[in-house]
C-alpha cells in the first residue's frame, strides 16, 4: 500500500498541489493547479478541492499520510497565519487548524519560501549534488530560504531570510517595512514596477527588459540597477552563511537567460574587485531553478509531519518568516 504526502503552493492568483511518495519526496504522482479563491473562507476551499482532485488522481488504495502547505505570510509554529495580504486575509488566521479539521490528517504549514528552499534542496539532491543552499526567490518582494547542511533553517525570531529588508541607499524611497532604501526596492518585480509603470499587455518585467534591448535609456538603467543589486544580494547570502548553492527563483526569474546573462557578467565584474571576492565564486555556486520544477509544493509536501512523526521532523514546522 502506497502512502503519499500532499503539498500545497498556496499563491494569489492560484493553488498548485502534488502527490508525492513518502518514500520518494522527490517524485509527483499527481498534479492539480485551481485559480486560488482569495479571503480565509477560499482559500481553505480552494485548498480542500486540489486535494480531493489529488486524491481522486491517485491508485485505488492508496493512504494519505500529511498534507503540507506553503502560503506567502507569516506563519507561526502552530499554523496561523498572518500578514497574507495578497490573499485578502488580514488578521490572523489559523489554517492550519482550519484544514485539519476538514481533512482528519495530520496538517503542516509554512511559509511559501521556506517550502520552496526545502523543495531545492531536493532537486539538488536528486543531482547528487549536497542539500546545502540558499534560495534567493525574485518575485513581488525579495526574500531567501535556507536549507543548510541538510536542515531547513528557521532563526530565533521568524525574520531568516529577510534580505529584501536591507536598507542599502540611505536615502532611497519608504519600503511597506517603514525603512528607506530596501534592497528589494531595486531587486524585485515590485521594485521594476515602482521604476516602470506599465499598464500595458504581458508580464511587467519583460515589458522592462523589452525596451532595455530596445535601447531605451532609463529602461536600460533600471534594468542594470536590478542586476547589481541582485547581484549584492547573492554576495550577502554568500558572505553570511556560505552557502554552496545560491538558486534563484520567482516570477521575475521567468526571464530566463535574459536575467542570468547580464547578472553573470556583473558577478564576474564582481569578482574582478579583489582576490577575496574572486574566491567567493559566486558564479559558480549561484544558478536559476528550472521553471518547471514545482520546488514548493514539493517542499511542502516533505515538510508534512505524518502522525507520530518525531520532535526532529516536527521542528521543522518553526517559526516562518515574513515575506512582503
Amino acid at each position: 500500500m502506497t502512502a503519499v504526502r500532499i503539498g500545497l503552493d498556496i499563491g494569489g492568483t492560484k493553488v498548485h498541489g502534488i502527490a508525492a511518495d513518502v518514500t520518494r519526496p522527490g517524485e509527483v504522482l499527481a498534479d492539480v493547479r485551481m485559480p486560488t479563491v482569495v479571503g480565509p473562507a477560499g482559500v481553505v476551499a480552494t485548498s480542500l478541492e486540489v486535494v480531493k482532485h489529488l486524491v481522486e488522481a491517485l491508485p485505488a488504495g492508496t493512504t494519505l499520510a500529511a498534507v503540507g502547505a506553503g502560503i506567502p505570510g507569516a506563519v507561526d509554529a502552530a499554523g496561523v497565519l498572518t500578514n497574507a495580504v495578497n490573499l485578502d486575509i488580514d488578521a490572523a488566521f489559523d489554517l492550519r487548524g482550519a484544514l485539519t479539521s476538514a481533512l482528519s490528517v495530520p496538517v503542516t504549514v509554512n511559509n511559501d519560501v521556506n517550502a520552496a528552499a526545502r523543495g531545492v534542496a531536493t532537486w539538488l539532491s536528486e543531482q547528487g549534488q549536497p542539500d546545502d543552499v540558499a534560495l534567493i526567490s525574485v518575485g513581488t518582494g525579495l526574500a531567501a530560504g535556507f536549507v543548510l547542511d541538510g536542515r531547513l533553517r528557521r532563526g530565533a525570531y521568524g525574520v531568516v531570510g529577510e534580505v529584501g529588508h536591507l536598507s542599502v541607499v540611505e536615502d532611497g524611497p519608504r519600503c511597506t517595512c517603514g525603512q528607506h532604501g530596501c534592497l528589494e526596492l531595486y531587486a524585485s518585480g515590485r521594485g521594476l514596477a515602482r521604476q516602470w509603470p506599465y499598464g500595458g499587455p504581458g508580464p511587467q518585467p519583460a515589458a522592462l527588459f523589452d525596451a532595455a534591448d530596445a535601447g531605451d535609456e532609463r529602461a536600460l538603467a533600471i534594468r542594470d540597477s536590478f542586476v547589481h543589486w541582485l547581484s549584492e544580494a547573492i554576495r550577502i547570502v554568500t558572505l553570511s552563511v556560505d552557502p554552496a548553492h545560491v538558486v534563484l527563483a520567482g516570477g521575475v526569474m521567468r526571464l530566463g537567460a535574459r536575467v542570468m546573462e547580464p547578472l553573470f557578467a556583473q558577478l564576474d565584474a564582481t569578482e574582478g574587485v579583489s582576490p577575496f571576492v574572486a574566491s567567493l565564486r559566486l558564479r559558480d555556486r549561484t544558478t536559476a531553478l528550472p521553471q518547471a520544477y514545482p520546488a514548493a509544493a514539493l517542499g511542502a509536501a516533505e515538510l508534512a509531519a505524518p502522525e507520530g512523526a518525531s520532535e526532529g521532523a516536527s521542528d521543522e514546522e518553526g517559526l516562518s518568516s515574513w515575506r512582503s
